[in-house]
């Protein structure tokens, strides 16, 4: 496809976001009411899968198969266990007007510095999962362009890198949904329904191509899997073997179970814009069931993509590469919204979430106790607390474009988000050891 169809659908679908944003927080009528819905709630939880779910997942199953697995069942086990631990959460921060995860550490053992190790912690473990959104929208484009920019990025020049635009762009969207203007409790509506529709487009997307893949490929599902089990090397995927099923599984899935809360952007959407504690009696059985959903043509998709496609083939880009190989380019398109769709809404929440940590918990006390600044005697910092938001997302995206230019080349996605959730995962026993024994302490938090 022409490059510049796919750029101006890819903007013109962000800017669809945008505006669906901006009037569920300037209209008023039914419209509006959606930024206090439990629905709207629970979508946005599903911000949690991100390319990784969309592609990521895909590509894992093609190669480990139900290895892909842990990184979805963690989530539904922290859910079952959500009426004591995150409503409890929820009733915490909501009562100390807590606004980002750094705060919730921070103030529970009353300590900047714990605040601001976290902080820097979060930063520093996100960057390679921002950076794997940028990969995964830079493969997206060069398969759908017929462009090998994308496999070695080193070997492109800096302007003619296409994730580096793609950043540039999500840099962009991220300030205008989450840095627009200073919100009450850090709340941002408009932002959550833009979320919430977002999980509805990569779902449907997801879907299509399973679909397809079942009924316009193969003759069902049933077929696509008899033919699967005639190839040895595929029926081989579904054998017990100990480096794929046993204890890697079980890591997987409590790193997932305790991530679901400790990413920044899990802890926005569902701590920092929770309106009504209410709404986390509908998330606490439709989020698990949305997982499940989205899930359900992974592997058909995964297997149908080793059956029809070269061995050498990307698996981190079947979703696209099956509807291209076989003359599809509107559903290869529609496969790049998705994950364009499933990147974005990640870039968006994460950039937010870690723009407002760094600038309460680092810059801000920073710039407070330089005396000379004089900032404690001014009535009003709005203006210096958005350009500081500003400026950390600009950062932390510059941050994730260059770890995906230098060292993300030789991992694949999933590995790439697996480094992400074992740096959050160190939150987990500050978190859990402080909201439930009274006996934790500063040193230990440390």
């Amino acid at each position: 496809m022409s490059q510049q169809v796919i750029i101006i659908a890819a903007v013109a679908y962000l800017a669809l976001l945008f505006a669906v944003a901006y009037l569920a927080e300037h209209s008023t009528g039914r419209f509006s009411r959606l930024t206090g819905s439990s629905l709207v709630y629970t979508l946005s939880l599903a911000v949690y899968c991100s390319s990784w779910t969309f592609n990521g997942g895909v590509g894992r199953a093609s190669l480990s198969g139900l290895d892909f697995l842990p990184i979805y069942l963690g989530p539904t086990l922290a859910f079952l266990l959500g009426p004591v631990v995150i409503r409890k959460v929820l009733r915490v921060s909501q009562a100390n007007r807590i606004t980002s995860i750094a705060d919730l550490i921070g103030a529970r053992f009353n300590s900047g510095g714990l605040a601001a190790l976290v902080t820097v912690i979060a930063v520093i473990g996100l960057v390679p999962y921002i950076a794997l959104q940028l990969k995964s929208i830079s493969i997206g484009f060069a398969a759908l362009s017929s462009s090998s920019e994308a496999a070695h990025p080193m070997m492109q020049p800096l302007l003619a890198d296409g994730a580096l635009w793609a950043a540039i762009v999500l840099t962009v969207f991220a300030m205008l949904f989450g840095s627009r203007s200073i919100h009450p409790g850090e709340h941002h509506p408009g932002m959550m329904v833009a979320i919430a529709l977002e999980s509805i487009l990569k779902f449907v997307c997801l879907t299509a191509i399973g679909l397809f893949v079942g009924y316009g490929l193969f003759h069902g599902f049933g077929d696509l899997f008899s033919q699967a089990m005639e190839r040895p090397e595929i029926s081989a995927l579904f054998e017990y073997a100990p480096d794929r099923y046993g204890y890697n599984w079980i890591a997987m899935t409590l790193l997932a179970m305790v991530s679901v809360f400790c990413l920044p952007r899990q802890f926005q959407v569902m701590v920092v814009e929770n309106v009504d504690e209410r709404h986390l009696n509908r998330a606490l059985w439709l989020f698990p069931l949305y997982l499940l959903a989205i899930n359900l043509f992974v592997l058909p998709i995964a297997i149908g993509g080793r059956l029809l496609l070269p061995v050498d083939t990307d698996p981190d880009n079947l979703v696209l590469t099956l509807p291209l190989s076989t003359g599809q380019p509107f559903l290869a398109l529609i496969a790049f919204l998705g994950g364009l769709s499933a990147s974005a809404s990640m870039v968006v929440v994460e950039t937010t979430a870690l723009s407002v940590m760094v600038c309460n918990d680092v810059v801000m006390p920073a710039l407070l106790r330089v005396k000379a600044l004089g900032l404690a005697r001014k009535s009003d910092l709005t203006s210096l607390l958005l350009w500081v938001r500003r400026a950390v997302m600009i950062a932390v995206m510059a941050l994730g474009y260059f770890y995906m230019r230098h060292d993300s080349a030789q991992f694949a996605l999933v590995s790439i988000g697996l480094m992400s959730f074992v740096a959050v995962a160190q939150f987990a026993p500050a978190i859990v050891g402080g909201l439930f024994w009274r006996g934790a302490t500063k040193a230990g938090a440390f």
